[in-house]
């Protein structure tokens, strides 16, 4: 999409234009849905909320990761799917479920795998619940992706390299 028109893909696909920053209450609650899961998931996962603010080698890798998964992930379960289903003229309750269910479930595929429910049932419920925020979000921000795209970049830049350590390693407690 990118090589065909990069004009058309960075302004309508991702939504990089003058309009994406009029509503200041897009971006608020961007932020508020940022920070309230960082929070969240550091509460919950001791090891993340030790390691939220170490700079290591493995955080600056996942600076990359962080914006092109984000990126692809945003345009995938909420700009892609969800317009798709408004397009078949599903409810926007309909394609906000969907959008989070979705993503829940492609989330916990990790967790799932590694056979540990205790763990795999809070992660569904909520990365579900993130998916659904994000969803309203594309909502809110009248279908413009780059609200979501910023909030899912933050989120994964503080948590996203300690959730995957934490998955390999099993040490979903403390890093002791």
């Amino acid at each position: 999409m990118y090589l065909r028109d990069p004009q058309q893909f960075i302004e309508h696909r991702l939504g990089i234009n003058p309009e994406a920053f009029n509503n200041q209450i897009v971006w608020i609650i961007t932020f508020v849905i940022a920070v309230g899961y960082i929070m969240y998931t550091a509460k919950v996962i001791p090891f993340v909320r030790e390691n939220l603010f170490t700079i290591s080698w493995l955080k600056v890798i996942g600076i990359w990761i962080a914006i092109v998964s984000s990126t692809l992930e945003e345009i995938l379960f909420r700009q892609l799917l969800m317009d798709w289903l408004m397009s078949l003229d599903f409810s926007i309750t309909i394609q906000v479920l969907a959008s989070a269910i979705i993503f829940g479930l492609a989330h916990s595929a990790w967790v799932l795998l590694g056979g540990d429910l205790k763990i795999a049932l809070p992660a569904i419920l909520a990365t579900t619940v993130l998916g659904g925020l994000l969803a309203i979000l594309y909502i809110v921000a009248d279908r413009n992706i780059l609200a979501p795209i910023v909030a899912h970049v933050l989120i994964n830049l503080f948590i996203e390299p300690w959730l995957i350590l934490a998955a390999v390693t099993g040490n979903w407690k403390n890093t002791e």
